[in-house]
């Protein structure tokens, strides 16, 4: 992910410069929005769906006493706002399932196809770390709930009982989307509760749950939150509970071998990456108190890190 190429160089050049940074953002953004709309996702419309039915549940979706770190300000994905803001909230479903089709390009599969496959790999390198059973499982930076929703689902099935799983973010808008999508499936098992907290100060109760997940997050913080993250999901585990981590791989040979203009712009929207790829997450994790570390590759691109409390 180093930008010594030449190119690569020079578009970290043209990104300092704030104009022609907000150009290449915008073009960048047509064309994620056009590949995406091509390959089945209603991007647009669905963005303006969501927000019409997440507004009303946005006050009751933030909690006054949360106060929201300065990291987390940072402008990701090249919103201006970061997560703090509706824009983000309202394509967060339609990037997650751009993602998902984007790890199997080659590939015929519709946006749904390639969400399930994902999901199923990461719910497969889980199950070998579960020694107890999950009666009560937390989801840490849910965004708008999609991998809230496959947990649940999923649990429910192999536990074969109505498991309390919840949801914790830190973007109230987030939250609110994530309950509009709730409200438009209309599960018979509902999500048990949306919680408005930092994921390093949830104020949750100590020893509560079996298994928590944090999926595709630690890429969007620094090593000092990613460090206080992983005590506090210690803390909020039961002992024997496990922790399940999603994220980018840095032994993927795809993401090494990304070119110099791509792995550049994608630094660009992506504030904290490189802590992230320099981070010893295993070590980071025994400093944290877990134990029985397994790593397994999900996709070409992601792993699931599980550790136990």
């Amino acid at each position: 992910m180093a930008s010594g190429h030449p190119v690569g160089w020079l578009i970290e050049r043209l990104l300092a410069l704030e104009p022609l940074r907000q150009l290449l953002f915008w073009q960048a953004r047509r064309l994620i929005i056009r590949t995406a709309e091509r390959r089945g996702i209603d991007w647009r419309a669905r963005r303006e769906h969501l927000r019409a039915q997440a507004t009303p549940l946005l006050q009751s979706s933030g909690d006054p006493a949360t106060s929201t770190p300065s990291y987390y300000r940072a402008r990701f994905h090249a919103y201006q706002l970061g997560n703090l803001c509706w824009q983000a909230a309202c394509e967060a479903e339609q990037a997650t399932d751009a993602m998902a089709l984007r790890i199997w390009p080659a590939e015929l599969l519709s946006p749904s196809q390639a969400q399930q496959r994902l999901r199923a790999a990461i719910m497969a390198a889980i199950v070998p770390s579960l020694s107890l059973p999950v009666r009560r499982a937390l989801d840490l930076g849910c965004s708008v709930g999609v991998s809230t929703r496959s947990l649940k689902d999923w649990l429910d099935e192999r536990e074969a009982a109505d498991v309390r799983v919840e949801g914790l973010d830190l973007s109230p808008e987030m939250l609110a989307v994530a309950r509009a999508r709730e409200a438009e499936a209309a599960p018979a098992r509902p999500i048990a509760a949306w919680h408005h907290a930092a994921a390093e100060a949830s104020g949750l109760a100590t020893a509560s749950y079996e298994l928590i997940t944090l999926e595709f997050v630690c890429h969007e913080l620094p090593s000092s939150a990613t460090a206080a993250v992983l005590s506090e999901a210690h803390r909020l585990l039961r002992p024997g509970g496990v922790l399940a981590m999603v994220d980018q791989d840095p032994e993927s040979e795809l993401i090494r071998r990304l070119p110099a203009p791509i792995a550049t712009l994608l630094k660009s929207t992506e504030p904290y990456l490189e802590q992230y790829f320099s981070l010893d997450m295993a070590a980071a994790l025994q400093a944290a108190g877990f134990h029985s570390l397994r790593r397994e590759a999900c996709d070409p691109r992601h792993r699931v890190l599980v550790a136990v409390a």
